[in-house]
């Protein structure tokens, strides 16, 4: 309970009363609830209706970022580097059967 200069207890409702009073809130204009709602629908139809060449630009406008571009590029270095570790050690090992076939049996390695 909050209390007045003269030392009285004032009840909450009349408190929000006074304070709502002390306050007033401009009226809105008329059609101002359908305007919103309208703007909020157009909002939603814009993104549901995005057509696969807008996303394409606007990924590329997010990935053209300096900072996204950079990371973008290291992350590519590091998956290019890992694939080509992979693909060698493949090709090694290969190559190391058919050197152990060719000593082995040299006529069955070609």
């Amino acid at each position: 309970m909050a209390m007045r200069n003269d030392m009285q207890p004032l009840d909450d409702g009349r408190l929000r009363t006074r304070l709502r009073e002390s306050r007033p809130a401009p009226d809105l204009p008329p059609g101002f609830q359908n305007a919103v709602w309208c703007r909020i629908e157009q909002a939603e139809a814009a993104t549901a209706n995005v057509s696969l060449e807008e996303w394409l630009d606007r990924a590329v406008a997010w990935l053209l970022r300096p900072r996204l571009a950079l990371a973008g590029v290291a992350a590519m270095l590091l998956v290019g580097f890992s694939i080509g570790a992979l693909q060698s050690g493949s090709l090694a090992n290969d190559m190391a059967k058919q050197q152990y076939l060719a000593a082995v049996s040299p006529r069955t390695a070609h």
